[in-house]
């Protein structure tokens, strides 16, 4: 079978970038024949003339002055390179489309014969440019494929979609085959604001073992991480430096980060645009081989952790969606591992986690899982 995948746009996110892997090898594995529906993000350089123009002139003016200013195109690209050629020789994507036009033509070529939407905040309103395309509207019209959701995610417990968005997503939502997310949330916001039945399984990445991702370290040659605490914190402050600070000396352990040096979202005239290079994700995964304890704030360091069964700490991040921490702590029993930042002096950093347990949970979901996928492909 020929199966599309609708996912979020394959950019920067580690996370995002390896559940699509992930989804990719599994159905592979299935014996499919898979390709990512490779989305253009929403970016200044889609939109009409006139707005470019204002737009460059802005930045023109701001460099002028040694004011930051965002991005280029061009320096984008090369911000993102790393990530790119992960995509390139990881992951099989149709060409690059925005347009519901191009869209329409790539669908034409490729003749899929199932779509599958997921997995990530892909059912997440202000995560997405046109949220009816990931509820599969530029297919209605066809009725010999198969619709199914895997492992979708709202991100948060509360509804986000706006009236219009709530109708059209309603109608859209029957016309799928089977439906399946990644929180328990999300079965309650199916029925109750799509009226479908919904299952849970897990994210895409944890259907893999640690050895998969491995495999794509030793391949690339990474080499070994400069620290054994890795700290994968995407909202960083300055209280979360000191709490970090405190657990390198409470533990012994010397902290690293797997970043751009310099990874703010502007530059400055005198800056050099290679200090906002994001490393590969081949480099991330090395993080989580070499690591003795993670902190993070993020659904993916999380579900790092579990796979490489390394002993980690997360703190809540509200604006990105805590349903989505909350779901996989309490699958797997690992609750007292979420921490309140003003309250971590009072944890014990040693706390071990059983890891036998853990992984035969884990074993119990892929099965279910996986499971969904043979049924309704």
């Amino acid at each position: 079978m020929k199966i599309g995948i609708i996912t979020q746009p394959l950019e920067t996110n580690y996370g995002g970038l390896l559940q699509n892997y992930a989804l990719q090898r599994v159905m592979r594995d299935l014996g499919h024949n898979v390709y990512t529906l490779n989305k253009k993000p929403f970016d200044i350089y889609t939109c009409r003339w006139d707005v470019i123009i204002r737009w460059e002139f802005k930045r023109y003016i701001n460099k002028l002055f040694n004011i930051e200013y965002p991005f280029s195109q061009k320096e984008y690209c090369n911000i993102k390179k790393n990530c790119a050629v992960f995509v390139e020789d990881n992951i099989s994507t149709t060409k690059l489309f925005r347009s519901n036009k191009k869209l329409k033509k790539i669908i034409k070529e490729h003749k899929f014969d199932a779509y599958v939407v997921g997995s990530d905040q892909v059912w997440r309103p202000c995560y997405s440019y046109n949220i009816f395309n990931d509820f599969l509207a530029f297919c209605k019209e066809q009725t010999n494929v198969k619709r199914i959701a895997y492992a979708t995610s709202f991100g948060v417990n509360e509804w986000e979609f706006n009236k219009k968005e709530t109708k059209k997503c309603y109608n859209l939502a029957k016309l799928f085959d089977a439906i399946s997310v990644r929180e328990e949330s999300g079965i309650a916001l199916c029925k109750d604001y799509l009226g479908v039945n919904a299952i849970q399984v897990l994210d895409p990445t944890l259907l893999l073992e640690k050895e998969d991702y491995i495999k794509l370290v030793e391949k690339a040659k990474e080499p070994v991480s400069e620290g054994k605490l890795f700290c994968y914190v995407i909202d960083n402050n300055e209280q979360i430096e000191k709490c970090v600070k405190n657990i390198e000396n409470e533990l012994s352990l010397k902290s690293f980060k797997v970043k751009a040096k310099n990874d703010k979202w502007t530059l400055k005239r005198r800056e050099d645009i290679n200090d906002h290079i994001i490393p590969s994700p081949n480099r991330w995964l090395r993080a989580f081989m070499d690591a003795e304890m993670v902190f993070t704030d993020s659904f993916h360091g999380c579900a790092f952790s579990i796979i490489f069964n390394k002993p980690f700490w997360v703190i809540g991040n509200k604006k990105r969606g805590n349903a989505r921490f909350d779901s996989l702590l309490n699958l797997f029993n690992l609750e007292n591992r979420r921490v309140d930042i003003n309250d971590i002096s009072n944890i014990d950093l040693t706390l071990p986690i059983n890891w036998d347990k853990v992984n035969s949970i884990k074993k119990e979901w892929q099965e279910k899982s996986i499971n969904f996928l043979k049924e309704n492909l």
